[in-house]
Parts: structure tokens; C-alpha cells; sequence
């Protein structure tokens, strides 16, 4: 039979090095919202945690939806998931470990890998998705800058990989994108070998807008006011260069400002420029990675 599933979605139990909460969907609320969308099976990825699982788990069953436990793991080469892995998977990971090490955790937990955004230029695994072995993401909904979802596809083609597409649902309009279609039983096992042996189509492959995401950005700050306000009081971790210059008392002056005004007034017209400045900064800065990763994914 044929089956709509959301592979890739986030609820308010993940959690980011800068922002408490990344997504706003909370974990009943996904289930809610597979229901209404016609959406057959959903696998929850949170960051570096499967802690939503267990909350909704019989909730899920209630409503008749398959449930995936899954987890978008932070590696040292960027962000992999597992699909079908045990809770607590997370006390075995790190992200010191490469994504080599952590392919091996979860399919040693039971799990399938899964390669989300390959060619992110944040968190994709890049020229490491030739080493490691999964199912690779060929379209995301929040890849706008839609390079990155090419070469992916082209990348999956050329190592003869599995392919499906996820929906990175950190907002609930989000859910229905990114639906991979697959011709298989309803419970989770099937579903995953149905994947990986190609049984699959593609629907909604649709991105989201620069509004939405400036208002998701919105929302989750605001949802992470106390945890942002007590680090920029106190310094944040540097875990990158950057972030030097976000504890210079200056920077943190500006960003004390930023945070006060958008809780003051979020219709601001002001953050429409910024998201569209960004996205001006990362259309520019797509070029050069594009030029960068094409001539890797060719000679694969």
C-alpha cells in the first residue's frame, strides 16, 4: 500500500547550541498535524535527543499514525540521522565523533542512516557523503537556496544510494513538505527496507519562503528569551570563531537591543529587511560553495 511519510521533522524537545528550543511544533501537536494533512507515517529527528518519542508514542497509535523514533545527531562532520533507533541513543553519541563513528552507533542501536542536507554549507556532511553509507535527502524544505538539494540528488544517483526527502519541519506548515510516498506496509520496519530498496515517489518538494522563516526565527527566539538574555549576560560558549566577536561588549549590546525590540514589537518591518539581507548574504555565499562542491559530486 501506499504510504505518505514525513522523515525528517523537529519538535520544542530539540535543542540548539545558541537557541532552547529550534522547532515550535510540539511533539502532540506533530501528531495532530499528521492526522489533519493525511500523512501516514512520521518520524520525529530531534536534535541530539529521542526524549519526544516516548510522550507520544501511544498518542500516535491513538490517532493511527506510524511513528519513527529517530534522531538528527551533531557529528564532527555535520548532522546525521538515525531512523528506527532505540531511545537513548543519544548517551552513545557525541559530537567529537565523526560521522563514520556515529553510521556505526546507529546501526548498531537497529537503525537505518539517514544523510539529511548533504550539501548544507553549515551542517551537511559535504565530501563525506561518500564515506558514510545511507539513505540520502534529496530534497529539504528549508534548502531554498536549492543548489544544495541538486547536488544531492546527483550525488545519490552517482554512489547508487537509497534516496527520500523530509520536510525539516520546524514550523507546522512545514509538515506537509517533503514527503517521500512509499510502497509499503504500515509499520516502521517495512517502511525502511520499502526505502531503501527504492520503493518510493515524491511529493510537495516544495520550499519554504523567507517570510516564514523570519517568522519561525522570530518564534523561537522568543520561545528562548531567558536562555539567549542569561547568555548574552554572561558570555556565550565559543565553540566557533564567530563567536568571539559575539561576546565583544559591543556585539552583545547590540544583540541585548535585538532581543528586547523583538519581543517588544515582532511586525517590525525592519526584521522583513534583515531576512532578506540574509538571504541576499547566503544567495552570494551559495555561489562560491556551489562552485565548490559541483566538480566533487561529478567526479564521483
Amino acid at each position: 500500500m501506499k504510504l505518505r511519510v514525513q522523515l525528517h521533522l523537529h519538535t520544542t524537545e530539540s535543542k540548539c547550541t545558541r537557541i532552547k528550543t529550534d522547532s515550535i511544533i510540539k511533539p502532540k501537536q506533530a501528531i495532530d498535524l499528521a492526522k489533519k494533512y493525511g500523512i501516514d507515517a512520521l518520524a520525529i529527528t530531534d536534535h541530539d535527543t529521542t526524549s519526544a518519542f516516548p510522550k507520544v508514542k501511544k498518542y500516535a497509535e491513538k490517532k493511527g499514525i506510524v511513528l519513527i523514533n529517530g534522531i538528527e545527531a551533531t557529528t564532527a562532520d555535520g548532522h546525521l540521522i538515525g531512523l528506527g533507533i532505540d531511545e537513548g541513543i543519544e548517551n552513545k553519541i557525541n559530537r567529537k565523533m565523526s560521522a563514520l563513528e556515529v553510521s556505526d552507533v546507529i546501526r548498531d542501536w537497529g537503525g537505518e542512516v539517514y544523510i539529511p542536507h548533504p550539501f548544507d554549507v553549515k551542517d551537511g556532511l559535504k565530501q563525506k557523503v561518500k564515506e558514510v553509507d545511507g539513505i540520502i535527502e534529496v530534497f529539504n524544505s528549508f534548502r531554498i537556496l536549492s543548489f544544495e538539494d541538486k547536488l544531492a540528488n546527483l550525488a545519490a544517483l552517482k554512489l547508487k544510494r537509497p534516496r527520500a526527502v523530509g520536510g525539516d519541519a520546524h514550523v507546522p506548515s512545514m509538515i506537509i513538505r517533503g514527503i517521500t510516498v512509499v510502497d509499503a506496509e504500515p509499520d516502521e520496519e517495512s517502511i525502511l527496507k520499502s526505502i531503501k530498496k527504492g520503493k518510493v515517489s515524491f511529493e510537495n518538494c516544495n520550499y519554504i519562503g523567507i517570510k516564514e522563516i523570519k517568522e519561525w526565527a522570530i518564534d523561537r527566539t522568543l520561545l528562548s528569551y531567558g536562555y539567549i538574555k542569561d547568555n548574552i549576560m554572561h558570555g556565550w560558549k565559543v565553540d566557533r570563531w564567530y563567536m568571539n566577536l559575539a561576546n565583544l561588549s559591543w556585539m552583545r549590546h547590540l544583540e541585548n537591543s535585538a532581543l528586547r525590540h523583538v519581543k517588544i514589537n515582532r511586525k517590525n518591518k525592519v526584521w522583513d529587511v534583515l531576512a532578506y539581507l540574509s538571504y541576499s548574504i547566503a544567495l552570494f555565499y551559495s555561489v562560491i560553495k556551489e562552485r565548490r562542491f559541483t566538480p566533487f559530486v561529478l567526479n564521483l
